[in-house]
């Protein structure tokens, strides 16, 4: 590995450094009730979750030199009160509850790392409070270990996402943080920064911008990523390149295609998983090609779906069906995060384990199966020449919303030769 710290012109190259963030209490501090208010369609049970994650962990540790946990980061960026005092001053005012910045700062930094994650109770001291129906002034952050969703690496920067929602603007704040302070991560600025952005129009996640290679991208215009902030994004990566193509994907505005990642996630150079109605299928969602350079958007034209304007790029893919063949087994395996692979080195993956027809039509396409147990435990080895899928429990994990690519935020992968 290079001495950059951040380095991101793919979604394949082999994985070297990567932040993932383990469930905590957090995921917790939620019921029936308060679930929606963080964006869950019910509660998850929490050793479960945690068992299910160490085995993403443990292939992680395994496959990659550098596996960060962002509580840690987090602990380390507070050893600094300025930090400290910034951060929890831009936290509390979020979050209306200034007269929390003292209390708080007394706090050791892994005690403050913690209390950040699983949220800060609010005293109901005034009739006001008392009526108020949250419990929390800080609200927890069960979202939290889906680290890809608020900041986005490309090339050499960070990109620090604009939430579509409130309620996780906070882990933003956080990432800002880990990103701009800690001695690992720090050092080249970002491209964008949207916790500085004052509108609902601007708004941008990590689920959405798919790095295909140093020249292009795809993002997906989604119910979290909007038209205004795409703009904003292609004129800043292309602010120093002669030509920058960005592929924009129209994703129905609904819940089981929050981000583009849900229905189109990359495997190999020559091989993507798909989504089939969305993707390649007579419904498959319209995408625009930005043309940019310079900072500048040159020229905008349409294509039919993904397919066609990966080929126009060169790009002639194999399409890999999330759910197989089936129509119902698509439908019920996309919603439980089937298409949402992670790839942690050219043509190896991993993915979830309960998507069986998902598994088996990544075997048909040539992977090799392996169950991530295995791969803790026996500590195998991959044959780059070789494909593979390896599968690891995630039925508990998959009801927060959300895949593999969604837990993991790699900041720096190897160079593809393509």
């Amino acid at each position: 590995m290079t001495n950059q710290k951040i380095a991101i012109a793919s979604e394949i190259g082999k994985l070297n450094t990567v932040i993932i963030h383990k469930p905590g209490s957090e995921m917790e501090n939620m019921t029936p009730s308060t679930a929606g208010e963080v964006l869950y369609d019910d509660i998850l049970t929490l050793d479960l979750a945690l068992d299910e994650h160490r085995q993403l962990t443990g292939v992680l540790e395994k496959v990659a030199d550098q596996t960060l946990e962002f509580s840690d980061l987090l602990t380390d960026v507070l050893a600094s009160e300025q930090v400290k005092l910034d951060l929890l001053q831009d936290v509390c005012a979020l979050h209306g509850h200034n007269e929390l910045v003292d209390d708080l700062m007394v706090l050791s930094p892994e005690v403050l790392s913690r209390q950040f994650f699983e949220g800060t109770l609010l005293k109901k001291d005034t009739l006001e409070r008392y009526l108020n129906s949250s419990s929390h002034a800080i609200p927890p952050l069960p979202n939290a270990f889906f680290t890809r969703d608020a900041v986005m690496c490309v090339n050499d920067k960070a990109i620090i996402g604009s939430m579509a929602h409130r309620v996780r603007l906070t882990e933003a704040l956080l990432l800002k943080a880990v990103f701009k302070h800690h001695e690992k991560l720090s050092g080249h600025g970002f491209h964008f920064d949207g916790t500085l952005t004052q509108s609902d129009e601007m708004t941008i996640e990590g689920g959405d911008l798919l790095v295909i290679r140093d020249d292009l991208m795809i993002i997906g215009y989604s119910e979290r990523t909007s038209a205004r902030a795409i703009d904003r994004i292609a004129q800043k990566l292309s602010a120093e390149k002669e030509k920058l193509d960005v592929v924009v994907v129209d994703l129905p505005k609904i819940r089981a295609t929050i981000h583009l990642d849900m229905i189109f996630t990359m495997l190999d150079k020559d091989a993507c998983m798909v989504y089939p109605p969305l993707v390649t299928g007579a419904g498959k969602c319209q995408a625009y090609h930005l043309e940019c350079s310079f900072g500048k958007i040159k020229k905008i034209n349409e294509f039919s779906g993904i397919p066609k304007a990966l080929l126009h790029f060169g790009m002639e893919m194999r399409f890999v069906n999330c759910g197989g063949d089936s129509a119902f087994r698509q439908e019920r395996e996309q919603w439980t995060s089937g298409a949402n692979f992670f790839t942690f080195a050219p043509g190896h993956v991993i993915g979830y384990k309960h998507n069986k027809a998902t598994m088996e039509s990544l075997n048909q396409a040539g992977f090799e199966i392996i169950n991530a147990v295995d791969i803790i435990e026996q500590d195998l080895k991959f044959e780059p020449a070789m494909k593979s899928a390896v599968m690891m429990e995630g039925s508990e994990l998959s009801r927060g919303g959300g895949g593999c690519r969604c837990m993991t935020m790699p900041v720096h992968r190897d160079p593809v030769d393509w």
